[in-house]
């Protein structure tokens, strides 16, 4: 059972949903052996327990890997467009398949750090985008 419930919304790639509050990247805890998890999880990869608790996340994190794709436009009709897919390690350890904005990283390991874009109207998607600040 998941605690400490909030808002759920549509993750940016693939048909998951990840947890946000105030803008905020939200993740899991296992309450049972304490291992964070990513914010689409349905239970504990470590123990299996799905008594999971949602916290806070600091957003910031590395890129594993990347791939540009071509998507269709979403808000117009049109030739493809590129998408930056990712998978972000977070500071905190879970890893998150999601989107770069912005600047393609040269290389695996750049910082990242969590944007919340405001499409659709009614939730609001996580996505990274390669920070130019020092931790």
């Amino acid at each position: 059972m998941h605690t400490n419930q909030v808002e759920h919304t549509s993750n940016v790639v693939g048909g998951g949903s990840a947890l946000r509050a105030d803008d905020m990247l939200m993740i899991y805890r296992c309450m049972r052996c304490e291992k964070l998890l990513a914010p689409i999880t349905s239970g504990c990869s470590s123990c299996g327990s799905d008594d999971l608790e949602s916290v806070p996340s600091s957003g910031a994190g590395s890129v594993v890997s990347w791939r540009v794709v071509d998507r269709a436009p979403t808000d117009r009709q049109g030739g493809l467009v590129p998408l930056t897919i990712a998978i972000v390690e977070l500071d905190e350890g879970p890893w998150v398949y999601t989107s770069l904005e912005g600047e393609i990283p040269s290389s695996a390991g750049p910082s990242v750090r969590v944007q919340f874009q405001p499409h659709p109207p009614e939730g609001r998607f996580p996505v990274f985008a390669v920070s130019t600040r020092l931790p």
